[in-house]
Parts: structure tokens; C-alpha cells; sequence
């Protein structure tokens, strides 16, 4: 059986999405706000947090209906914006790029959605920020669109150019 590129961008979406919310789960069910877990001693703790902004918790103290649309028009807008990159290049690496942060985004608006904040967990000892598996997977996938973008590394698919005569 060959796995097309969509089947395989469609699985690494669902695996990281799961794990992102599998992981909330755990630590929801597991850890009491601000409560923490010792991962590697003196370096990565989890603590349960819960992050009703944005990114480094920007926008935490704003009220409540508008923040939430705003930021569940931005996730639907960067879901729309990667999977039209993803339906318009051949490139594989920005495939990959871009399902990771589709991946990110639907992990953490599920999670807004539901609970009316994002859970984040991951303390890192050098980090000054509490983060999660689908913040993880937005960085490393907006990394590699900028670098691969940014380089100019992308190749559409199209027609041979024509050689001179």
C-alpha cells in the first residue's frame, strides 16, 4: 500500500494534535494549577498552567468574548493560510512545516475552546516561559517556513522551462 504525501501530512497532523491533547489531559488530570512534576532534576519540570492570551500570555487580562473570537479567527486563519500553502507547492519541506503548525493551531484551539484557556505545562530550565507540545510543533513549524521561505528554498512543480535553440 502506497501512503500519499496528503495521507502522510493527514497522520502527522492527527499524532501531534493527540499528543498535544493527550499531554493537556494528563497534566489537567494529574496536576493542580501551579502545581508541578520534576521531569529531569534541575532542568525541565511540569507545571500546570493555564493560559487564557496568547503567546507569553499577551492579552491574559483582556475580556473574555473578544479575546476568544480573536483568537479563534487567527488559529482558523493560520489553519486556512497553511493548508492552501500545502495545496499550492510541491515542496516537501514546506509541507512539513506547514502541517506542524496546523497541527499547533488546532491542538491549542481545541483546547481554547473547550476549557476557555490553553494548558501549558513545559518548564525548561534556560526558557523563561511555560509552554506545550502544540506550541512546540507552531515554533519548529514556523521556523521552517521562514527559513525555507526566507531562502528561497521553495520549488513549485510546473512545466519545464524551455531550453534555447
Amino acid at each position: 500500500m502506497t501512503v500519499t504525501r496528503s495521507r502522510a501530512l493527514a497522520v502527522l497532523v492527527a499524532a501531534v494534535t493527540a499528543a498535544d491533547w493527550v499531554s493537556k489531559a494528563w497534566v489537567q488530570n494529574r496536576l493542580p494549577v501551579d502545581g508541578w512534576h520534576t521531569v529531569v532534576d534541575g532542568w525541565v519540570v511540569f507545571t500546570h498552567r493555564r493560559n487564557t492570551g496568547v503567546a507569553f500570555s499577551m492579552f491574559a487580562g483582556s475580556e473574555a468574548w473578544w479575546r476568544i473570537a480573536l483568537l479563534t479567527l487567527a488559529s482558523v486563519v493560520g489553519i486556512v493560510v497553511c493548508v492552501n500553502l500545502i495545496r499550492t507547492t510541491h515542496d516537501r519541506l514546506l509541507h512539513f512545516a506547514a502541517a506542524l503548525v496546523v497541527a499547533g493551531a488546532a491542538g491549542n484551539l481545541g483546547d481554547r475552546l473547550l476549557n476557555g484557556a490553553v494548558t501549558d505545562f513545559i518548564l525548561v530550565r534556560f526558557f523563561p516561559f511555560v509552554f506545550n507540545v502544540a506550541d512546540i510543533a507552531i515554533t519548529v513549524g514556523a521556523i521552517l517556513l521562514a527559513l525555507r521561505l526566507g531562502l528561497g528554498g521553495e520549488t513549485k512543480q510546473g512545466p519545464p522551462e524551455p531550453t534555447p535553440a
